[in-house]
């Protein structure tokens, strides 16, 4: 947790100009420092309302008057940094977020502030409001996760392909640039697609996919997605879509100019060794190959 998260006084030392240089420095590291400055130098420039001298100096009277003399507040920097720290916080940090990435062959386990866990798959992005988050449970995905939400108040997640909704249950998305596809494991989830109309209810063990721009519902019997178990299974998919996939798990180019791409795949290839995938995708296509020393180039042939 950030100091200006758990310190109630720190933004309003920072705009009083008294945080030490040490704190100083390592604020400005943070990445929403760059909003909380121009907030604050916005905020610089508001001008307290006019004062009615003549209205003041009567009550003031009065107040003497009767004997109900009160020591008047006085106005100091920490007045003034409280109502921009409040200020800083409704705007400022409202719109600030929060991302987990994976690289190639990584997998990553996230816990969102709601006790809901998510597991991601290689070469994914998860993003999700930093603050006020368990008022608005919304996620947005780029790659592949499977989700274990918490009950509770409706739970997003938005793809470049659609909008998720779910209020408690166990699914997997893959949404990559040429796929998409939702598995439903345990409850119910509700997909809406993106430029239409349409939609889908998925209970336990339905499943929807995205191919050449067209919604299909299939079935689908595992426990687990099965890249949680280290295994990429296919069933007709395109090679390019095969190809992407161990791209993805291995960090490997392809080179070839002739292979058809668009040929239809069904097979599967184990994650931890690139030889063996290899050989399990493309000798059953009929195409050879060859991996250069330090294993980061395919040349198709």
């Amino acid at each position: 947790m950030e100091k200006y998260e758990s310190d109630k006084t720190f933004l309003a030392r920072w705009v009083a100009g008294e945080l030490s240089e040490e704190e100083l420095s390592e604020f400005k590291k943070s990445k929403v420092y760059q909003g909380f400055n121009r907030i604050n130098n916005e905020a610089q420039k508001f001008k307290a309302p006019l004062v009615d001298k003549r209205e003041s100096l009567i009550k003031t009277k009065e107040k003497i008057t009767f004997g109900k003399k009160k020591k008047l507040p006085n106005i100091t920097w920490y007045a003034v940094a409280a109502s921009i720290a409040i200020v800083l916080g409704v705007f400022g940090v409202f719109n600030a977020t929060k991302s987990y990435t994976t690289s190639y062959g990584e997998k990553l386990a996230v816990t969102l502030p709601d006790g809901s866990k998510i597991q991601l798959n290689a070469d994914s992005e998860l993003k999700h409001k930093r603050f006020f988050w368990i008022n608005n449970r919304n996620v947005s995905l780029k790659g592949e996760g499977y989700f274990e939400v918490e009950k509770g108040e409706g739970f997003t997640v938005e793809t470049t392909y659609g909008t998720i909704s779910v209020l408690g249950t166990k699914f997997n998305i893959k949404t990559r640039s040429k796929a998409f596809e939702l598995n439903c494991f345990e409850g119910v989830v509700r997909f809406d697609k993106y430029a239409t109309e349409e939609h889908r209810i998925l209970k336990k063990d339905d499943r929807v996919i995205i191919s050449e721009d067209e919604l299909i519902d299939q079935k689908n019997k595992e426990t687990l997605p099965n890249w949680m178990n280290g295994i990429s299974v296919f069933k007709e998919a395109p090679l390019q879509e095969v190809l992407d996939e161990i791209r993805m798990q291995y960090n490997v180019t392809f080179q070839d100019e002739e292979t058809d791409l668009s040929r239809l795949f069904t097979g599967s290839f184990l994650h931890g060794d690139i030889e063996k995938a290899l050989k399990s995708t493309l000798a059953p296509m009929g195409i050879s190959y060859t991996l250069s020393k330090d294993k980061t180039v395919v040349f198709l042939q």
